[in-house]
C-alpha cells in the first residue's frame, strides 16, 4: 500500500514551545485521542524536565517514548522523544 503509515511516530514532530494555551490544549487532545485509538500508552515520568508538570507516552508500535511537559509562564512547554 502506498504512503502507509506503520506508526503514528511517523507523524508527530517535536514541539519546542506552544504559541498559546489553546494551541496546547488542542495537542492535549490530540494525544488523548490517540491514546483512546491505542497508539500511545500513558506510562510513568521516570525524570523530570525541571519542576514542570509532565506526561510520557510511550509509542505502541516501536516504543518510542515522548514527554508532554506543561506550559508554566514564562516556559511555552514542549513535546519531545526522550532519549
Amino acid at each position: 500500500m502506498i504512503n502507509k503509515i506503520d506508526c503514528i511516530c511517523q507523524t508527530l514532530y517535536e514541539i519546542k514551545g506552544f504559541s498559546s494555551l489553546n494551541e496546547f490544549q488542542r495537542f492535549k487532545e490530540y494525544i488523548k485521542n490517540s491514546v483512546d485509538e491505542g497508539e500511545l500508552i500513558l506510562i510513568p515520568v521516570t525524570n523530570r524536565y525541571a519542576d514542570f508538570s509532565e506526561e510520557w507516552y510511550k509509542c505502541k508500535s516501536c516504543e518510542q517514548v515522548w514527554r508532554l511537559v506543561y506550559p508554566d509562564f514564562p516556559f511555552k512547554g514542549l513535546w519531545t522523544k526522550v532519549s
